[in-house]
Order: C-alpha cells, then structure tokens, then sequence
C-alpha cells in the first residue's frame, strides 16, 4: 500500500514539473523569422514574381508588426500579389483596408484608387468565363439543367460572351426546357430560363408568346416583373436578352461621398504639343516638347506636367534620357485631388547632329506617352 501511494505521489509530482517546465518554455518560443527578415523574405519573391509564396511571408508579417503604417503598406502588398494571381476579389479587400486606413503614402493610396477602378471589372470577367467554362463542361456530361444556369449567368456577367460557341447547348436548352415538367412555385422560372434560350436561339415571336404566358398565369411573381420588362425591350425594338449585372463600384467603399470625379481623361502624345484644361478651382497642362534643334518629327524629348493653380500649383518634368521612374503620380490641394497614371511610355533613340562637334550623337526620345488624368473634388 505505501509503495502504491509513494507511486502516486512520483508521478504526480513529475507531471506538476513538466507543466511548469512546458509553461516556461512556451514563452520562450519565437517565430523563425524577424519581421525585417520577414519583409525581406517577401519583397525578394515579390521581385521574382514568385507571388504565392511572397504572401506567406506577407501575412506572417502583418501577424508581427504594431505598426499602422507597415500594416497599410503590408496589406496594398497582399493586394498585388492576390491580383497577380488572379483573385481579384480578396484582392479588391486588402486594398480597402490599406485605403480605410489612412496611413498609406500618397503614392500607393493613388495607386490602389486606381486599382479599384478597374478591379471589380476583372473580377466580374473572371467569373462569367469561369462560369461559362463550367457550363460546357456539364453539357458535356449531359447535365443540361446546371448547364443551362451556368450558361446563362456567364451572360449576365459578360454580354459578349453569347458571341462564343455554346456548342448546341442553347438547342437542347430549348427542348430540355419544354418538356420538363416543374411544380407550380418553380414554373416561372422554367418559362422565363425558356424565353431567353427561344430568343439567343432567334425564335422572337416565341419568346414574346412565353413571356406573355408567365405574365398572365403567373402576374404576382418576380419572373413576371422580369417578362414584362422584357417585353417592353421588345415593343421598343430592342433585344432582351439578360439584364445585365454591373461590376460594384468598390471604391465608394473607401471614399467619401463628399469626393467626386469632376475630370477623368486620357490623352496620347506621339508629337510635340500641349493641352491645358481649367476645372472647378482648378486645372492642368500637359505638354510634350524639345529644346535642341534637329529632332526629327513624331519625337520629343521632354514631358511636363503642371498641376492646380497659382499658390497651389505643382510642377513635373521628365526627360526620355531619365525615363519614367513612376508612373503614377498623385498630387493634393486644398479643394482637389489629382491623379495622374501613365499607362503607356515609348522611348526610342535617333542620332541628332552635335551643333558644337558636327558629330552625330544618340538620343533617347519619347516616341509617345499615353497620360491618364483624374481630379477629385474634395469638398
């Protein structure tokens, strides 16, 4: 009997250690990586387009530090790297939150309004050609009926996409929804899926006979909303089709309802000139231009921009020997937001004769630049 409780009491003691040991340690352990190594870990598989394993690095990162700035800046990065990679929609998210932060430098938050603009687009895209794909791939397996939703949301998304080969499928379509036999709640929306198919098929008159059905049997449902609009389309001698769904504007998200675009244009420099705009306590110039004698025509070798007015006015200057090292350029006054992006820069050289030497000489020009100009009024 006391061998027994002197076991007891061994074993207990021994687990009462381990746990103040096991406690102990705990505190001790620490991530394989400083968060500076860390960032350099990520920014060098950034560079190499190594984009899936830059976000490890990313996300252990913003894990680390308690920094608002490095976490704004941590979470634009993740943003790039989920764009690179094609997910656009979590991508579209980091650049809200390094946005709602207010702590991005001026350069990436004009940056990541940009992205914005255009990100919910590609994301749309991305879906109805996926949806599109899946949509063939079950008809190939003879599922018609999820092949039929697929198809025709692929549409909604992505109008342009009825111009592709459906391989047949709006035919079966057709013949698969005429003779299925739904309950009274699902009809509807078995003759409204049937309308649209008669109509992608050119079957017009059809198609408005199958709308008329749903608004006189059905008049109380949703699909009968949607008939009547598309017989509408009809009486007014327009095809109907889908309605179509439009890309979110993510960036209302971010921004103020009290800031709105008041300029947003592109131009395209492929010679020497100048086009100067006034806005709403405002304005702007842009300017291609040479100094030297001898440059030959559809070449220039300088690039200004000026920025506001008067007191409030900012100037830029680029050279086609510099290059462009940015090509996104954000300027603020006190009643406007500017953004400027380049998305297009041509440089060439042509040999110019030397008027001190008689030599010929190289010289890097600028064969075109295509400007991209964005004022938000603040207030």
């Amino acid at each position: 009997m006391n061998k027994k409780l002197y076991l007891y009491a061994l074993l207990t003691s021994a687990l009462v250690y381990s746990e103040v040991v096991f406690a102990q340690n705990a505190d001790k352990i620490t991530p394989p990586y400083t968060i500076n190594k860390c960032l350099i870990r990520a920014e060098d598989l950034f560079r190499k387009n190594d984009y899936r394993e830059a976000l490890t690095f990313y996300y252990e990162g913003l894990g680390m530090t308690t920094n608002d700035e490095i976490a704004a800046k941590l979470h634009f990065r993740i943003g790039e790297c989920l764009e690179a990679v094609r997910r656009f929609e979590f991508a579209t998210y980091h650049y809200k939150i390094a946005l709602k932060s207010g702590k991005l430098p001026d350069l990436l938050q004009s940056r990541a309004f940009m992205k914005l603009e255009h990100l919910p687009e590609m994301a749309q895209t991305e879906e109805a050609t996926r949806l599109f794909s899946s949509a063939m791939e079950l008809y190939k397996k003879r599922n018609i009926r999820a092949a039929i939703d697929d198809y025709l949301a692929s549409l909604r998304l992505m109008p342009t996409l009825m111009e592709k080969n459906e391989h047949g499928l709006i035919e079966d379509g057709v013949k698969y929804l005429t003779y299925l036999s739904e309950t009274k709640d699902k009809e509807p929306d078995r003759l409204l899926k049937l309308a649209t198919l008669l109509e992608l098929r050119g079957d017009i008159e059809k198609s408005i006979e199958t709308l008329q059905q749903i608004t006189i049997i059905y008049p109380d449902s949703d699909e009968a909303t949607q008939a009547e609009a598309k017989l509408d389309n009809f009486s007014n001698r327009k095809t109907s089709y889908l309605e179509t769904s439009k890309p979110h504007d993510a960036i209302s998200e971010v921004v103020s309802n009290e800031n709105f675009v008041i300029f947003n244009e592109t131009f395209e420099f492929s010679d020497t000139g100048s086009v100067a705009r006034d806005v709403e306590k405002g304005g702007f110039s842009l300017r291609a231009f040479n100094e030297r004698e001898g440059v030959p025509a559809k070449r220039f070798e300088w690039f200004s921009i000026a920025l506001g007015k008067g007191a409030e006015k900012k100037d830029y200057l680029f050279s086609a020997a510099d290059g462009m090292e940015n090509n996104i350029l954000s300027f603020e006054t006190s009643t406007n937001k500017y953004y400027i992006s380049f998305s297009d820069v041509s440089i060439t050289k042509a040999y110019i004769q030397d008027s001190y030497t008689g030599g010929k000489q190289g010289v890097p020009l600028f064969s075109s630049v295509r400007v991209m100009v964005k004022i938000e009024h603040k207030y």
